[in-house]
């Protein structure tokens, strides 16, 4: 055996020997303090109080752990009902504003159905006193009734016992005289729809000198009086004698 190999075996023992005793005196030492950490201090005191001896028996001291503290079933319970309870409360605090809010809008929509019908109301009104008194102001000049007699001056008619006809869709009464030609239209471009009746005074060439609204009168639209008695200033009827008074009834239909 060559020198060597005799120096590599015994650098290997030595070796193995270094490590033992670095294991042996510093990792299983370490191992044991941590053991005797969690099983508790150990301290010798070194002299035996009974005896007077020596004793190497270490006197443990236990090391605390910290403590849990439990809760009382009963205390867990309440907790948890007091949360349901609190949890019923605020379901119940919705549902009373939803039903508020829900109130609300059923009492606003009343009062706008109320305020509907009441301004449609009043506007009836309106339009039923400015016919009534159109109707009041057009007898200040006289009545005339269906067939067109009346009273008056120069109301010398004579002649067609007919007096009357319709042209158009409309109608006309004229004691004495027939229509020369048709009964003009009135032009309208409104959708509304009744009758207005025109009183008419014709000279004795047929020409209508006079046009104002009469009765029976179902429209209060300014515009729509006005086109009619415009109308009937237009119409012209056969010569007579004298001057004559009738009416003319014309009816407005939706477009």
């Amino acid at each position: 055996m060559n020198k060597s190999t005799k120096y590599g075996i015994v650098g290997s023992v030595l070796s193995c020997i270094i490590v033992f005793l670095l294991l042996w005196f510093i990792v299983f030492p370490t191992n044991e303090i941590a053991k005797q950490e969690d099983e508790g201090l150990a301290v010798s005191f070194g002299d035996n109080l009974e005896g007077g001896g020596k004793t190497d028996k270490p006197v443990e001291i236990p090391v605390e752990k910290p403590t849990q503290v439990a809760i009382p079933k009963e205390t867990s319970k309440q907790i948890s009902q007091d949360y349901v309870t609190q949890s019923d409360k605020s379901l119940e605090i919705a549902e009373k504003k939803q039903k508020e809010k829900e109130r609300k809008e059923s009492v606003a929509l009343e009062k706008q159905r109320l305020d509907n019908e009441r301004r449609a109301s009043e506007k009836r009104q309106r339009e039923q006193v400015a016919i009534d008194k159109a109707n009041a102001m057009n007898g200040m000049f006289g009545n005339t009734n269906s067939n067109g007699s009346g009273t008056g001056i120069g109301d010398t008619r004579q002649g067609n016992p007919a007096g009357k006809g319709s042209s158009g869709g409309n109608s006309w009464s004229l004691n004495g005289r027939s229509l020369n030609g048709k009964l003009v239209s009135p032009s309208y471009d409104k959708d509304v729809e009744g009758k207005i009746t025109v009183n008419i005074m014709v000279d004795e060439k047929g020409n209508v000198t006079s046009a104002n609204v009469g009765t029976p009168t179902t429209i209060s639209d300014l515009e729509m009086r006005n086109a009619a008695t415009t109308a009937a200033k237009k119409t012209h009827f056969t010569e007579g004698k004298g001057i004559s008074k009738g009416t003319i009834s014309y009816i407005f239909n939706l477009k």
